[in-house]
């Protein structure tokens, strides 16, 4: 899979900004107990990169769908699979699995066990040519920011 994505990858590096928000510190401890069978959680949304928290509980899968930008899946708890086409992806928390802008894909995790997935939703140019106002844009701000002031020069 990896190998297939290199040209993906370097397309993708090439459009990223020269210079880009703080850090952020992202929590990925479970978040509030819930009976639904998925629950969806946003830990980080900032112009560049949204960062997801997906929980498919007791083997309920994730329908076919797509996204309109390139995303990345690692399972954080339990396995599955993601599959796109007729091609079928291993997710398990030492593997990431890299999805192509516009790619239709579903997940089925493995049994009945909760599958936990963290989705990164790299939102590469939507900002471009201005990163610093773009991180005025933060919920909460960015990490180091200044009192009364963005942390950029």
């Amino acid at each position: 899979m990896l190998t297939r994505c290199w040209p993906l990858l370097a397309l993708l590096l090439a459009a990223a900004p020269a210079s880009a928000c703080p850090t952020h510190d992202v929590v990925l401890t479970p978040g509030g107990a819930s009976d639904a069978p998925k629950q969806v959680e946003a830990l980080l949304d900032t112009p560049f990169v949204k960062l997801v928290r997906i929980t498919l509980r007791g083997g309920t899968e994730l329908a076919d769908h797509a996204v309109p930008t390139a995303i990345t899946v690692q399972a954080l708890a339990g396995k599955g699979t993601l599959h796109t086409g007729d091609q079928a992806d291993p997710l398990a928390a030492d593997h990431v699995v890299l999805v192509a802008p516009g790619a239709r894909h579903k997940i089925v995790p493995a049994g009945k066990e909760d599958l936990v997935l963290l989705v990164h939703l790299l939102k590469m140019g939507a900002a471009a040519g201005t990163p610093a106002a773009a991180c005025d844009h933060h919920p909460g701000g960015p990490k180091g920011e200044h009192p009364g002031g963005h942390a950029h020069p």
